[in-house]
């Protein structure tokens, strides 16, 4: 990309894009950082709030660690949200794809923050345990999208970005996308108390653990729309292998995507194996965010169409 064409107006400039994509990759890392709390029942280890025990750092445990962290990768995730809103407003005020997206993530940044505080100080009842983790869901997909379409701009400085989903791909795409929010959202609505099931990720298909959270009917009607939203992921993978030659960027996500699944599969059958070991369940866990920011992207760049400024 050369010179004149940086300087177009609406451009994205290259520093910007990659402030954009550092703020999405770390999002995901804290989602995944939460998930990694809950299944390892670290998330009130540090009972107090900004604080641990008092001290700016936290004592050399693991519990403490963690949750620590989770609050150290809160703390830049925020001030990369804020760097990118800024400049969105500053320089791209009038593309509403990357100026808007960042300052509604700002806001339910401070959403999730506070309930994250509530959480460590008094707990919080599944009705607002869900809204916190459906906030935390969509900064994700809020910044994984600004930096998708961010991406695709530096590369096409001279075409203007717009989101259109009447295609059939298009609306499977989006279909999954909204199932799999449900999913991952409603595990908190139906977990029991201190259940792993109210952590981030997929049904785990156990009988057994579905009896001991006590929601049946709701874990049954959770693990009906995971399989739906399952076999409609399938069906958008093997429509991007198809359209692999006249769409690359787009098969480029969905082969990503498509190894994120078979991961998450597989750690489904070895947690079914050899029981609910925290190793497993924290790879679980962590693959559930890489595959929920994967789908978003993917979402987000079928939805891409371009036109003439």
């Amino acid at each position: 990309m050369d010179q004149k064409s940086t300087n177009l107006p609406g451009s994205i400039a290259t520093w910007q894009r990659n402030l954009l994509v550092a703020a999405a990759v770390f999002t995901v890392l804290l989602i995944a950082m939460g998930g990694v709390l809950c299944v390892t029942q670290s998330i009130r280890n540090c009972p107090d709030w900004p604080g641990c025990y008092g001290s700016i750092f936290p004592p050399l445990e693991t519990g403490p660690v963690l949750e620590y962290t989770h609050r150290v990768l809160a703390a830049l995730s925020g001030l990369l949200i804020i760097s990118a809103a800024v400049a969105g407003v500053a320089r791209n005020w009038r593309i509403r794809w990357i100026s808007f997206p960042p300052l509604v993530a700002v806001a339910l940044l401070i959403v999730v923050s506070f309930f994250g505080a509530q959480v460590v100080l008094r707990g919080l009842a599944p009705g607002w345990a869900a809204v916190d983790v459906g906030s935390a869901l969509l900064v994700v997909a809020l910044m994984v999208s600004t930096a998708t379409i961010a991406s695709f701009r530096v590369n096409n400085p001279a075409h203007a970005v717009r989101l259109v989903y009447n295609t059939s791909f298009g609306k499977l795409a989006v279909a999954a996308t909204a199932m799999l929010y449900i999913v991952l959202v409603s595990g908190v609505l139906v977990a029991g108390k201190g259940s792993i099931t109210g952590c981030l990720g997929w049904p785990i298909y156990s009988w057994s653990l579905l009896q001991a959270d006590g929601h049946l009917i709701g874990n049954l009607l959770r693990l009906v729309l995971s399989a739906a939203g399952f076999v409609i992921i399938l069906i958008v993978l093997v429509s991007a292998w198809r359209d692999r030659k006249e769409h690359p960027s787009i098969f480029n996500i969905a082969r990503w995507l498509g190894a994120t699944l078979v991961l998450e599969i597989i750690f489904q059958v070895c947690i079914l194996v050899f029981g609910l070991l925290q190793p497993l369940l924290i790879i679980y866990t962590v693959v559930a965010a890489a595959l929920w920011a994967l789908l978003v992207a993917l979402m987000v760049r079928t939805g891409l169409t371009y036109a003439l400024s």
